[in-house]
Order: C-alpha cells, then sequence, then structure tokens
C-alpha cells in the first residue's frame, strides 16, 4: 500500500506514519505550518497545489488528518478559518481523489451531535451546536457525494504523548507539573482514545476495504475530568490539581456537547473484538513517553 497522510505533523496524522511502516506500507507525509522531517509542505485550501501533490505521489489511499489552525473556541470566532480548511480544504482533496479514483480517508468526530443522548452509533441523526462540528458534517457530505471509495473516521478526546502539541494529555503534563490547577469539565462525557489506536485501526480497516462511516473510539466513557484525573495520575502527578467545574462555569467560546462520545459496536462487529479501554491505553502512552526521554519541551 501506498499512502499519502495529509497532516503528518499533528497527532493522528504522526500516528498514521507509524502504523502505516508498522504494516509495511509506504506513507508520505504533508505538513502545513509544522514543518517534518521527509514531509512535503502542502495547505489543503490551495486546490492545484493538492492536485499536483496527488499527481506526484500517486497513492492508492489518502488520508486527510489535516486540523485546522487554532481551535474549537477559536473557530467559533473564525468560521472563515473553519470552513476555509474543514469544507473547502476537504473539497479540494475529494476532487482530487477522486479524479484518481483512490480511497480517501477522513477524520471526524462527536461534535456532530447535540450531546442530548450520546454515546452516538454511525446513524444517529446529527445536529452540531459549533462551527467545528458544523464544518466537519460538510465535510463528510462532501466526501459521501464525491468519492465512491470513503472511508470516515469519528473519533473523540484523542491524546497522545507528543511534545510541542496542544492535546489534553499535555495540557495535563504542562499545566499540573508547573504546579498549577486546571479546571476541566465534570458534565462533558467522552471516549478517552490514544492516536496511536485510532492510526492502526484506520489502518486495518483499509486493508479490510472498509468504506462508511465507522467510530474508532476507546472502550471506556467518562467526564473529560475523570479522564484528566486519570492522566494525572498515571504521570505521576497530583490529581487534586484537576478540578472538575460544570461546564456553565468554563466560559468556553463554543457549546460543547455534553452528553457525547460514540458507540463501537460496528467496529466490534467487524474487527471481532472491543477496543481498549483507557488504563491499557495509558500504559502505551506512558511507554511512548519513556521512550521519547519523557520531556515535554
Amino acid at each position: 500500500m501506498k499512502a499519502l497522510v495529509l497532516g503528518a505533523s499533528g497527532q493522528i496524522g504522526g500516528a498514521l506514519l507509524g502504523a502505516l511502516a508498522q504494516a509495511g506500507a509506504t506513507g508520505v507525509g504533508t505538513y502545513r505550518s509544522r514543518p517534518l522531517a521527509g514531509a512535503l509542505p502542502l495547505d489543503v485550501r490551495d486546490r492545484e497545489a493538492v492536485e499536483r501533490c496527488l499527481d506526484r505521489v500517486h497513492p492508492e489511499v489518502v488520508f486527510l488528518a489535516v486540523i485546522a489552525p487554532g481551535g474549537v473556541d477559536y473557530y467559533e470566532d473564525h468560521p472563515d478559518v473553519a470552513y476555509a480548511v474543514n469544507v473547502a480544504g476537504t473539497r479540494n482533496v475529494a476532487l482530487a481523489a477522486a479524479r484518481l479514483g483512490v480511497k480517501l480517508v477522513f477524520y471526524s468526530t462527536d461534535y456532530l451531535f447535540d450531546g442530548q443522548a450520546g454515546p452516538y452509533a454511525e446513524d444517529a441523526p446529527v445536529d452540531p451546536l459549533n462551527i467545528y462540528g458544523r464544518t466537519k458534517w460538510e465535510g463528510e457530505e462532501i466526501i459521501r457525494s464525491l468519492v465512491p471509495d470513503h472511508l470516515i473516521i469519528r473519533t473523540t478526546a484523542v491524546f497522545s504523548w507528543n511534545p510541542g502539541l496542544r492535546n489534553f494529555a499535555m495540557q495535563v503534563w504542562e499545566r499540573l507539573g508547573a504546579g498549577q490547577t486546571m479546571r476541566v469539565p465534570d458534565d462533558q462525557w467522552c471516549n478517552p482514545t490514544l492516536a496511536g489506536y485510532v492510526a492502526e485501526v484506520s489502518v486495518r480497516l483499509v486493508e479490510m476495504e472498509a468504506r462508511g462511516v465507522f467510530n474508532v473510539v476507546g472502550r471506556d466513557w467518562m467526564t473529560r475530568a475523570a479522564l484528566g484525573k486519570a492522566l494525572a495520575s498515571a504521570l505521576g502527578l497530583d490529581p487534586t490539581l484537576i478540578l472538575p467545574t460544570p461546564t456553565a462555569e468554563l466560559g468556553q467560546r463554543a457549546p460543547r456537547p455534553l452528553k457525547a462520545g460514540l458507540r463501537t459496536d460496528k467496529l466490534e462487529r467487524l474487527l471481532g473484538e472491543a477496543p481498549p479501554g483507557l488504563n491499557e491505553f495509558l500504559q502505551r502512552f506512558l511507554r511512548d513517553k519513556e521512550q521519547s526521554g519523557g520531556q515535554a519541551g
């Protein structure tokens, strides 16, 4: 398999390069703002550049793991950025993939839902509360309409030992390691998911020629505050520095789904096994930390 990973300097994209290599596949990565050795510079908002990149690499599968700069709250005040990357950029990639007849794998989110009845199955009705969720849903719709051979992977609460990136685990390490408290919502539910697991399952699904939508998340369902305390304990930090706080008191700019998270029944039927739980993910997370030298910067 020859794969093109768009967004290889992000946590899922970087994990994909590792999973592809482990599977004996060839992976070529791209980056936009975070240079990555051996990767190609690419901004998915540039349609001609996207076409040139796919023509140059000529992959059998494209993994679209690009993350718009900023964050969920940033997108709420800068919808033009979110739409440019998650909608227009996705369309650029989908058109190029369809022209070459290659498989396209797209990463989506449980922020498609309103958080009233989670965890959600793949066929649950969507009702995004924020700009990020809306643009991701539009991206999904574009791919469904343009690319016959597509795979949409929805995930949530993805973490990894990844110095320099602002995933939740690294925020816990940096803030609590400096002796600071960290207010974390105690009413937002999620499935903690290791980036490496998302990547490995993504490659397996491609190898199995799976199509359509799959939820790829960890087995456990918990609040983000509970995840924060578990990360703190695993890292040898003081879990009492995690302050469980109602979302209404956090002043987050973008509305969040509260009872969110994703069901994995469909994935379990295909793979014949349940996904790992948080404890197994934490063991892998700590091994990754040890292998990297254990420093965040």
